[in-house]
């Protein structure tokens, strides 16, 4: 002390306002890493809730498929059921007397049944006075087909977003993890970036499943409505070479180019189902320390 005292006297001072001057730069620096520190964990913990959520739209869209595969499978079931019933029927005249007297009455029962059925369809049709042109499933089944090619698209656009989602957040969970992160992320762009592009991807896969909600919904109300299948078709080529193989004459060629332009747009829609193919994988939150 006495040394240091001495030197102090002999005009050594600013060598003490560079050790202090240095000091306080340190605290500052200190301080400023932490405070850094501490707004990306925040930032982190709000984008780790921002993936949940889009983890549960993921998992709404994956219900709302699975109901959309169940409904079609009833009504393939229930269209198997009416022709084979409709077979038995046709064969009920020519059983031989050694059939069972309870297949006969079980079949005598469903005739009852189809019978008190046609009579109140024919009601029906006299009270509303109006019958559905021939036409009309061929036309809905293709309105229902190139809505689905449409939803594809949307999906397909939704699920590359939440894929780049989900790498943007493994890049700056990486980066976090790495010697210099609290450095690097002092900026908190990239977070901001990150975060936004998980709500846009949260917010287009919700789009996406309500969508499908209302598409399932209304289909099912038509059908009720007309009587006959829509969703439960032939396939949308199918339907294309049946609806423009009946028109002939001239309005084969005022159609020609519509038709070219459907088909088109149909492939186009094609291509990047196959190349967009619906991938659901499973989110690996990162853990926030």
């Amino acid at each position: 002390l006495f040394i240091y005292f001495c030197f102090a006297e002999t005009g050594t001072r600013w060598k003490d306002y560079i050790l202090v001057t240095l000091l306080l730069s340190a605290i500052i620096g200190c301080w400023y890493a932490y405070q850094q520190n501490k707004n990306a964990k925040r930032h982190l913990r709000r984008m780790a809730q921002d993936m949940e959520g889009l983890q549960r739209a993921e998992q709404s869209l994956q219900e709302m498929q699975k109901e959309l595969e169940r409904a079609r499978m009833e009504q393939e079931n229930v269209a198997t059921e009416k022709m084979d019933l409709e077979r038995r029927l046709k064969e009920a005249p020519t059983l031989s007397s050694s059939s069972s007297d309870l297949e006969v009455q079980k079949l005598k029962k469903e005739i009852e049944i189809l019978r008190t059925e046609l009579s109140r369809a024919e009601i029906e049709l006299v009270d509303n006075c109006w019958t559905p042109p021939p036409q009309l499933q061929s036309w809905l089944q293709y309105t229902y087909e190139l809505e689905s090619k449409n939803h594809l698209k949307k999906r397909i656009a939704a699920e590359k977003q939440l894929q780049s989602a989900r790498e943007a957040c493994e890049k700056l969970r990486k980066k976090r993890s790495s010697l210099v992160g609290a450095f690097v992320s002092t900026h908190g762009k990239s977070i901001d970036d990150v975060d936004r592009s998980i709500v846009e991807a949260r917010n287009s896969l919700g789009e996406v499943t309500n969508e499908l909600q209302e598409r399932l919904h209304r289909w099912k109300q038509i059908e009720n409505c007309l009587g006959f299948n829509i969703v439960n078709n032939n396939g949308l080529q199918y339907l294309e070479n049946v609806l423009y193989s009946r028109n002939g004459g001239s309005s084969v060629g005022s159609n020609k180019g519509s038709r070219g332009r459907i088909t088109s747009s149909s492939d186009d829609l094609d291509d990047e189902s196959v190349q967009g193919k619906p991938n659901f994988d499973h989110f690996n939150l990162f853990s926030t320390e």
